[in-house]
C-alpha cells in the first residue's frame, strides 16, 4: 500500500502544537512560538513501513507547506493517514475533501480525540472514510493488510465507517497492554533542515516522545482518562533507556516526554534516572508532574539525571475550583513542590486556566497571585473550554445542546476565546478574554522576570531561544493574536 502520512498545515496559526493522542493542542503566541515534533504520527509511520507498507510522511505545518505542493504525493497514495483533534476538526476535513477531490480513489483515515469521542458526527463529513477510536497502531497495521489484500476490512474492531450513507461504528479494539512491543519512532522521516522550536527546550535539536499512557487524574475537564481507559500502561526501564541511547546517536541533545504524567511510577522512573547515569547519557530532558505525586527525593534524582524543567497543570490557585474539577491537590502542596524546584535549581512551567467551573473574577485574581507566589520559571494561561470526551463537555450538551460538537472553538479561538464558560462561571465572555491577557502582562511583564531571563542567557543558544519566546509572548499580551 502507498500511505501518506499528513500533518497538515493550519490556515488559522503558523505554530500549532498537534502532537499528543488525546488532543489536548496548542498554538499561537500565547505559548511562545512553540512547536513539536508530531510524534503519534511519526510512531504510525514507522509501524506501517516495517509492515511492509510504502511510507511517505509529511509534516506540512513544520515545513509551512500548502496542500497544493504536495499533489503529486497525493495523486500515487492509495491512503492517507491523519490525526485530529476538535480543534482542527473543520480545518482537517476540509483538507481531506481536497485531497479526495484531486485523488477520488484515495481512501481517508483520521485518529485522535474527536473520531474518539464523536465517531458519529466525524462520519458526517464525507472526506473521512474511516474513522479510529483510540489507540490507532494496531488497528492500522489490521486495516493495511486487509485493504492491501482484498479481505473485509470492515470488521476490524475499533473502526467507524459509513454503509449505505449511514455511520457503522464497530466495537473497541482491545488497548495495547504491552507498550514496549512498539518500536523506537524512525525519526528519519522528520523533514530534513526543520528545527522544531520550543521555548522550554535548552539543547535543541529536540525530539518528543511518550513512555506511557494514560493519567492517574480524573480532571473533568481532560479527555486524557476517557481517551486511554482509565488504564496506566509504561514502557520498561531498559526500553526507555534504549530510546534514549537511539534518539542520542541519530543527532538529539534533548527529549520532552510528553506522557501524560511522566512521574507516576517512582520505582520505573528511578530506573530510569540510574540507567541514565550509569550509561553515560548526555542528555537533558522535560517531563510533566502533577503535584502531591512527586517528592523533593524523585526531582533531585531527577535533576542528577538530566531533567532541568518539571511541567505542571495548577489550574487555579482557588482550592474549591480545583476541587469541583477533580483536580486532586490541595494549594500548600504546590507551594512545597515549587520550593524544592527552586533548591534544586529546576525550572518549572505552570499551566493555568480561567474560566473554569465556579470561577469569578476573585477567583481568576487569586490564580494570577498564585502563580506569582510560587514564583514559576515559565507560565502559560488559557480559558477553560469544554471539548467531547470531557464530564464538563457532557454537562454543557445536557442543558445547551447548542455546543454541537465543540468545533466552535477552533484554532483561531482556541485558549484565547470563551465558549459557554458563562454557564458555569460568574464571568462575561469579554471579560475572561481580558482577563487572559492581564495574566500574561502581569505575569511577564515584571522586572523581576525580566532579570530572570537575563540571569538564564548563558549561551546563544539561550539568547535565541529567549528572545523568540519572548517576543511571542509579549506581543501576544500587549496586543493579541
Amino acid at each position: 500500500m502507498n500511505v501518506l502520512i499528513l500533518n497538515p498545515a493550519s490556515r488559522l496559526r503558523k505554530n500549532v502544537v498537534r502532537d499528543v493522542l488525546y488532543g489536548c493542542w496548542c498554538s499561537g503566541k500565547r505559548i511562545g512560538g512553540g512547536t513539536v515534533p508530531p510524534f503519534s504520527l511519526l510512531l504510525v509511520a514507522t509501524i506501517l513501513n516495517r509492515d511492509g507498507n510504502d511510507v511517505v510522511f509529511k509534516d506540512l505545518q513544520a515545513e509551512q507547506g500548502s496542500i497544493e505542493s504536495i499533489t503529486d504525493l497525493i495523486s500515487k497514495a492509495d491512503v492517507v493517514i491523519t490525526s485530529t483533534s476538535t480543534m482542527t476538526f473543520e480545518e482537517d476535513t476540509e483538507t481531506l475533501r481536497i485531497i479526495k477531490k484531486w485523488n477520488p480513489a484515495i481512501k481517508t483515515i483520521v485518529f485522535g480525540s474527536h473520531p474518539t469521542f464523536l465517531p458519529h458526527s466525524t462520519l458526517v463529513k464525507h472526506s473521512v472514510d474511516i474513522a479510529i477510536q483510540h489507540e490507532p497502531e494496531h488497528i492500522l497495521i489490521d486495516l493495511m493488510r486487509a485493504l492491501h489484500n482484498n479481505g473485509d476490512w470492515r470488521k476490524i474492531r475499533g473502526i467507524g465507517f459509513r454503509k449505505n450513507g449511514r455511520p457503522v461504528i464497530n466495537p473497541k479494539y482491545p488497548f495495547i497492554k504491552q507498550l514496549d512491543s512498539l518500536p523506537f519512532p524512525d525519526v528519519s522521516f522528520l523533514p530534513k533542515g526543520i528545527d522544531y522550536f520550543n521555548p522550554i527546550v535548552k539543547r535543541p535539536p529536540y525530539i518528543a516522545t511518550a513512555t506511557s499512557r494514560g493519567c492517574p487524574g480524573k480532571c473533568t475537564f481532560c479527555t486524557a482518562p476517557r481517551f486511554d481507559g482509565n488504564i496506566l500502561r509504561f514502557q520498561s526501564a531498559s526500553y526507555v533507556l534504549e530510546e534514549l541511547d537511539y534518539f542520542l546517536h541519530n543527532g538529539y541533545r534533548e527529549v520532552y516526554f510528553r506522557d501524560d504524567t511522566f512521574f507516576v511510577n517512582k520505582k520505573r522512573d528511578r530506573e530510569i534516572f540510574q540507567g541514565i547515569k550509569d550509561n553515560g547519557f548526555d542528555v537533558s530532558w522535560i517531563g510533566n508532574a502533577r503535584i502531591g505525586m512527586i517528592d523533593r527525593n524523585t526531582m533531585e534524582l531527577a535533576k542528577a539525571a538530566g531533567c532541568h524543567t518539571i511541567k505542571f497543570g495548577l489550574e487555579s490557585g482557588d482550592q474549591e475550583i480545583l476541587d469541583r474539577s477533580n483536580k486532586g491537590y490541595k494549594i500548600e502542596q504546590a507551594y512545597d513542590t515549587f520550593k524544592w524546584a527552586r533548591e534544586l535549581d529546576i525550572s518549572t512551567h505552570a499551566h493555568c486556566m480561567l474560566g473554569m467551573p465556579g470561577d469569578s473574577e476573585e477567583s481568576i485574581k487569586k490564580t494570577i497571585s498564585f502563580v506569582h507566589d510560587l514564583d514559576s520559571t515559565t507560565a502559560t494561561f488559557g480559558i477553560c473550554t469544554p471539548y467531547p470526551g470531557t464530564p464538563l463537555f457532557d454537562e454543557i450538551l445536557k442543558l445547551y445542546p447548542g455546543i454541537g460538537d465543540g468545533t466552535a472553538s477552533n484554532l483561531d479561538k482556541l485558549h484565547v476565546n470563551g465558549l459557554y464558560n458563562e454557564m458555569y462561571t460568574d464571568i462575561k465572555k469579554e471579560k475572561l478574554e481580558y482577563y487572559i491577557r492581564k495574566a500574561y502582562r502581569s505575569f511577564y511583564l515584571r522586572p523581576k522576570k525580566f532579570s530572570d531571563f537575563i540571569r538564564q542567557m548563558r549561551t546563544m543558544d539561550d539568547l535565541k531561544r529567549i528572545s523568540l519566546a519572548g517576543t511571542n509572548v509579549i506581543d501576544y499580551a500587549l496586543f493579541g493574536e
